[in-house]
């Protein structure tokens, strides 16, 4: 008994290692994905709330080079239009809260007037503190530009008089030109932005113990990194080698061939980046003189957050864990399950040998079944071809009779003579009827496209043909395909249209459609008519063999065709259905 049930276990122990194995590997990939996902909708926010800044910026700067109080100074510079534009300066310092510095530089870049921020009590700069910024990047770059054209400068520390202020002020300076109403430049509008501000945010944006987000520049210098000594490093001579490619190479490489943004793993962990756009669109005003689809360029920024590598382990040790104790409960119960099912190996044993001995019996009586059928297509067969002869010879020599001695009979031999030839001529009809329906029982489906369309087409073409004094109108939907068997689909359209065809004698014109039904839950074909039509009460007969609904000397027929449409429709694993009212046509309704 242990040796049976050791080979039950055994392979239902390897299932259960297999599966938890799988299960681990998929919920690890689900783990990772779900921290991936997050990563990048982090990275993207805080790339929205970096631009959303900027945009915020630039129209503040915008409105200040339009401002009508510089207007007035520009046009006459005096104690009272300097004043006027001082104090407007030091109310938007004041108000705004963004901004360290908001000045005017001339062409020379001496500074003529400028609001400080000065760390939350704001004051208006004046006389000798006023500083001459022409050898500063920004004025240079400045002057550099065209109408309505803004300048973004790189993200530094701010200098005051040579020397970096401490603490340190990240700062990021916006500016443009101005020009008077001759069109004549002026002078420049220069912001400085305090860039402490947005790096509060998106340091905010990290999740404590768990991933950080940084910010660097196109050379790799951090802004914002993973610690303090390492940021403004390029601001420092002593220090310019720490960069985001000395500490991570990977990273770095990866970044400087990547897309605009990306993700990937390194042996620090899950890297995810995206880099700010190189312009800063969607920020140009209706700016007069201004260059059509320009707007402000910005520095090469790239956000980037890191999920350390010890983050992720964590994550996977505890469901590495759980996958852990599932697998010894699964393989625990699998080895209760094999001793019981160890216990009935024998009685399992015997009812195998009985089913086999039925399996056996079955095979026998179905090869017996089969030599029956044999026989039976062989014996109808043989009894159509015995029933045509002697058919076609009372056919025929009713004929001959008929034709050569008709002035040796009077009306009522020659109407007898006629109805001889009728009833033979429906026995035929008859027996090929009942063949077609025995080959339809036997035959196999073999499915194919076919194009259902195209095939009832032919068919009213058919019938067209013979009866080409009839006026019908017939409307059949294009495009009809179905996977059905090509043969036996003929049969069911011969039939049902044929039906409809002969239905609609009485009607002028008469209408036939074929087409399908969408409003149901199942695709649903139908053959819809306006003709006879008949009584729902008997509608229980219309697909048995033999069965008529109408008298077979207004609407001839064998009454076996219906029944044989029900066959091959039920060989496709379909149903067909009908409804209808006397007098007001027919609907037949089938499904493949």
């Amino acid at each position: 008994m242990l040796w049976r049930a050791a080979l039950i276990f055994l392979p239902l122990a390897l299932v259960a290692v297999a599966i938890m194995l799988l299960l681990y590997r998929a919920q690890s990939e689900a783990s990772l994905g779900a921290v991936q996902t997050a990563e990048q909708k982090n990275t993207e926010i805080a790339q929205q709330r970096f631009i959303a800044t900027l945009t915020t910026v630039v129209s503040d700067l915008r409105f200040l080079a339009q401002d009508p109080t510089l207007r007035r100074w520009l046009a006459d510079d005096n104690p009272v239009t300097r004043a006027d534009l001082g104090n407007e300066y030091l109310a938007f310092v004041a108000t705004k809260g963004l901004y360290d510095k908001v000045r005017f530089i001339d062409l020379t870049g001496r500074e003529r007037i400028r609001a400080n921020w000065n760390k939350g009590d704001p004051r208006l700069v004046t006389g000798d503190e006023l500083q001459d910024k022409g050898i500063r990047y920004f004025v240079r770059e400045t002057l550099k530009l065209r109408p309505g054209q803004i300048y973004v400068s790189p993200f530094d520390l701010n200098v005051d008089n040579g020397e970096i202020e401490q603490p340190i002020n990240p700062t990021l300076r916006l500016s443009t030109m101005v020009y008077d109403p001759a069109g004549l430049p002026r002078g420049m509008i220069v912001l400085n932005y305090l860039g402490q501000r947005i790096l509060d945010r998106i340091t905010a944006m990290s999740t404590a113990g768990r991933d950080r987000l940084w910010l660097v520049n196109d050379k790799g210098y951090w802004l914002l990194g993973p610690r303090p000594e390492l940021e403004w490093s390029f601001m420092f001579p002593d220090r310019e080698q720490e960069t985001l490619g000395a500490l991570y190479p990977y990273a770095w490489e990866r970044m400087q061939g990547g897309a605009g943004a990306g993700q990937f793993r390194g042996e620090a962990g899950l890297f995810t980046y995206v880099k700010l756009p190189p312009v800063l669109s969607g920020t140009m005003a209706d700016v007069p003189g201004a260059p059509e689809g320009v707007a402000p360029a910005l520095p090469g920024w790239t956000l980037l957050a890191l999920v350390p590598r010890s983050v992720i382990d964590a994550d996977l040790a505890t469901l590495k864990q759980r996958s852990i104790t599932a697998a010894l409960v699964l393989m625990l119960l699998f080895a209760i399950g094999s001793g019981f099912l160890a216990l009935y190996w024998e009685e399992r044993r015997r009812a195998e040998v009985q089913t086999k001995a039925l399996n056996e019996r079955l095979a026998r009586d179905n090869a017996e079944l089969d030599a029956v059928n044999t026989e039976l297509e062989a014996f109808s067969y043989s009894v159509s071809h015995d029933l045509r002869a002697p058919l076609r010879a009372i056919d025929g020599f009713s004929k001959a009779l008929q034709e050569d001695y008709a002035d040796r009979l009077d009306a009522a031999g020659v109407g007898y003579l006629q109805r001889v030839r009728q009833a033979a001529q429906r026995m035929g009809l008859l027996i090929d009827d009942l063949l077609q329906l025995a080959r339809v029982t036997r035959s196999e489906v073999a499915r194919e496209e076919v194009d259902l369309t195209d095939m009832a087409g032919k068919v009213m073409q058919e019938l067209e043909r013979m009866a080409p004094e009839r006026r019908v109108q017939s409307r059949i939907t294009p495009g009809l395909v179905a996977r059905a068997d090509g043969r036996l689909m003929r049969v069911v359209l011969d039939n049902l249209l044929g039906n409809a065809w002969k239905f609609t004698a009485g009607r002028d014109p008469g209408q036939i459609e074929f087409g399908v039904d969408n409003g149901r839950t199942e695709r649903t074909f139908y053959v819809r008519d306006n003709g006879a039509g008949f009584d729902m009460a008997y509608a229980g007969k219309l697909f048995g063999a033999f069965q008529r609904l109408h008298d077979a000397k207004e609407f001839p027929g064998t009454g076996v065709g219906l029944a044989t449409v029900q066959r091959i429709i039920r060989k496709h694993g379909g149903r067909i259905w009908a409804e209808a009212k006397p007098n007001e046509g027919a609907a037949f309704y089938f499904t493949l």
